[in-house]
């Protein structure tokens, strides 16, 4: 049976949560070389890190260090997803899960729920309004609402306007976006503000380039 190194189960957790060495990173505050070495099992996390990479990749402490870890294990569910140490707010009437497509019935109540997250994040999934505007997310953020967050290392997708840091990957808004940079395409309801475009834009209003 192979042994689990600590190094090579940091780059395991890694992977299955998406995250890149970059990403990994800057949730830790460390070099991406840091990351890179520790993977190669050439040194090792500094001890008080440890506690915030379990955290990060949902795990506890025994199993980082590969004592009763099992990369096939399967988490029983009844909900639609895995446990994925993914971030999510949904809507439920009674004891159904509603679909995107039907949240729009209870327009009241979506209008009336904002998800609010403080911290790193691997990644945002909510139905309605986000709001995490001192994160770090690691991978994307998609809303059926608005969104109001910090840095976005991954696309930013929403059903109504978008304010954010600089971004990744792509924004997608049903009203207008303002962000820092966007290093992927930009498209937007309304109007676009923003420093750079690293793609394409397109807008249903004005497109203004900030400094």
């Amino acid at each position: 049976m192979e042994t689990i190194t600590l190094g090579k189960s940091i780059l395991q957790q890694r992977k299955e949560k998406g995250l890149t060495q970059e990403a990994l990173a800057n949730l830790l505050g460390v070099t991406n070389q840091a990351v890179s070495k520790w993977e190669a099992d050439q040194c090792c996390p500094d001890v008080q890190l440890l506690p915030a990479l379990a955290d990060i990749f949902g795990i506890s402490l025994d199993e980082l260090f590969g004592r009763n870890y099992c990369p096939t294990q399967t988490v029983i569910s009844e909900l639609p997803w895995a446990d994925d140490n993914g971030l999510r707010a949904v809507l439920y009437l009674g004891h159904r899960l509603q679909q995107h497509h039907l949240i729009d019935r209870h327009q009241k109540e979506k209008t009336l729920v904002e998800f609010h997250y403080s911290g790193p994040a691997l990644y945002v999934n909510s139905d309605f309004t986000v709001v995490c505007e001192n994160c770090l997310i690691g991978g994307s953020v998609t809303a059926g609402d608005g969104v109001v967050c910090g840095e976005v290392h991954g696309n930013v997708n929403a059903g109504d306007g978008v304010k954010c840091g600089n971004v990744g990957g792509s924004v997608t808004a049903g009203d207008g976006i303002t962000c820092g940079n966007i290093h992927g395409n930009a498209r937007a309801g309304d109007s676009i503000r923003c420093a750079q475009i690293g793609g394409s834009a397109s807008a249903g209003d004005s497109i203004y380039y900030q400094k």
